[in-house]
C-alpha cells in the first residue's frame, strides 16, 4: 500500500466507525423512547383501571398474598360450572394452595337467564355468616332448577349449617341486598357476562385490588396461568 493513500483510508475508516456509532446510538435512543412510551401507557392504564374493594368477601389463599383473582360468578351458569369443574382445581393447586395468589368470590347471578340462581347466592351468604361459606359453595354449582329451597336446605345441612339460623338469615333479606350490591358492582366494573374475572394487586392495608387484567368467560387453564404469572412478575 502506498504511504500517500494511508491517511485517506484512515479517514474513511473513522467516518464509517462514527456512522456505525451514530446508528447504534440512534437505535438505542429509539428503544429508550419506546420503553418510555410503554411505561407511560402502563401508568395511564393503571390509573384508569377499576379498584375492587374485597373487604369481607369470601377469600381463599394467604392474607399475605398481593396478587388477587376476583371472580364474579353465577351458580347456575353453564360456563361458570365448567370453569369450577375443569379449570379452578388447577388454579387452586398451582396458585392458591401454594400461597402465590389470593382468590375472592363475588356474586353475579344473571336474573334474565337464571332467575332462581339468586337463591343459591343468598344461601352462600347465609353460610358465610356461620363460617361455612366454602363448605356450601362447593355444593352450589349446578344447573337451573336445582336450587329449590328444600334442596338448598339439604345442602346447607350437609355443609354443617344451623338450619334455624340459616332460615332466619334468608328471611331477614340482608343476604338478598348483599347479592344485589355485588351484581351492581360487577356491572359497574364492565362485566357483562359470567363468569368474569379481575386479576390485580391488593393493598393489604385497605383490601383494595387495583385491576391489571380482565378475563371474560370460561377459558383454559393456560389463559389464567399466563395472566397470573404476569401479575406475580408485576408484584415483584
Amino acid at each position: 500500500m502506498k504511504p500517500s493513500r494511508l491517511p485517506l483510508i484512515l479517514s474513511v475508516a473513522a467516518l464509517i466507525t462514527a456512522a456505525l456509532a451514530w446508528v447504534v446510538t440512534g437505535r438505542q435512543l429509539d428503544d429508550l423512547r419506546e420503553q418510555q412510551r410503554a411505561l407511560v401507557s402502563d401508568i395511564a392504564a393503571l390509573r384508569k383501571a377499576p379498584v375492587i374493594d374485597v373487604t369481607g368477601a369470601p377469600a381463599h389463599g394467604p392474607e399475605s398474598a398481593v396478587v388477587t383473582l376476583v371472580e364474579f360468578s353465577d351458580y347456575e351458569c353453564p360456563f361458570c360450572i365448567r370453569h369450577f369443574v375443569q379449570t379452578m382445581p388447577q388454579i387452586q393447586a398451582n396458585y392458591i394452595d401454594t400461597g402465590k395468589v389470593r382468590y375472592v368470590f363475588r356474586d353475579f347471578p344473571v336474573d334474565e337467564l337464571h332467575p332462581a340462581a339468586i337463591r343459591a347466592h343468598e344461601a352462600s351468604r347465609c353460610a358465610d355468616e356461620q363460617g361455612h361459606f366454602w363448605d356450601l359453595h362447593v355444593k352450589l354449582f349446578s344447573p337451573p332448577g336445582s336450587h329449590i329451597p328444600e334442596r338448598l336446605e339439604e345442602r346447607a345441612t350437609e355443609a354443617g349449617l344451623d338450619l334455624n339460623a340459616y332460615r332466619a338469615c334468608l328471611a331477614g333479606g340482608k343476604a338478598t341486598a348483599a347479592v344485589r350490591r355485588s351484581v351492581a358492582e360487577a356491572k359497574g366494573f364492565g362485566a357483562n357476562g359470567t363468569p368474569s374475572f379481575f386479576i390485580g394487586l391488593r393493598d393489604r392495608s385497605t383490601n383494595q385490588v387495583r385491576v391489571l387484567q380482565f378475563i371474560s368467560g370460561a377459558h383454559p387453564y393456560d389463559v389464567f396461568a399466563k395472566a397470573l404469572d404476569a401479575a406475580l412478575k408485576r408484584a415483584g
